[in-house]
């Protein structure tokens, strides 16, 4: 068996591009809605000839987010086979990570486990491995900084729209909110192509 055919094997190969593919489309669309955001609180008359567009941009975004959110399953159940697969005795089932990513309260503690097990399973292993188990820990600090920054100023946002539609001081938080949000889907971007990156090269030494 050649290098090809192993990355060929990984369940999770075929899934984990497309979740990239999806994450830079969602990425362009970020910046897009932060751009017009921006554009609303430093130029509202020249916003409201785009507001059109604008709207747009979010009605796909959201099919596009839901779409992702699949996608992103799938690939972490995948993605954790194929680690049980190559670690025999790896402590995360396919189903316990998605329990850690998707149960409330449990998945404050879960997402930070489940990146974590994975970085200190890679940092044994050396070389180019242990550098990507390194970023890997890295990107898990600005993860929870902006989901957690990111539902804060949804649900402020969301009240001073419950409380005054009108409020002068909306298209701030809503450029607040698309800067957390693009801040977000870069982070896990990062995190999808190196922990892809980080068990194809795995795989490839397995054979090699």
């Amino acid at each position: 068996m050649n290098n090809f055919n192993a990355v060929i094997s990984l369940k999770s190969a075929g899934v984990g591009r497309l979740l990239v593919r999806l994450l830079w489309v969602l990425l362009g669309f970020g910046i897009a809605s932060t751009l017009l955001s921006l554009l609303e609180v430093i130029a509202k008359p020249v916003y409201q000839l785009l507001a059109s567009l604008d709207a747009l941009i979010s009605v796909v975004t959201l099919l596009f987010s839901l779409i992702s959110i699949i996608v992103f399953l799938i690939w972490l159940y995948r993605f954790h086979a194929d680690l049980r697969d190559i670690f025999k005795e790896y402590p995360i089932t396919p189903g316990g990570a998605i329990a850690r990513f998707l149960i409330p309260i449990y998945s404050i503690w879960g997402i930070a486990n489940t990146l974590s097990t994975f970085a200190d399973r890679f940092k044994g292993e050396g070389d180019d491995l242990t550098n990507l188990s390194d970023q890997v820990r890295s990107l898990i600090g600005p993860l929870y900084g902006f989901m957690i920054g990111s539902n804060f100023v949804n649900r402020i946002a969301f009240q001073e729209v419950a409380k005054n539609p009108q409020d002068n001081f909306l298209p701030f938080w809503s450029l607040f909110s698309c800067i957390l949000g693009l801040g977000s889907t870069a982070i896990l971007l990062l995190l999808a192509k190196t922990m892809g990156t980080a068990i194809t090269q795995k795989a490839k030494r397995a054979i090699s």
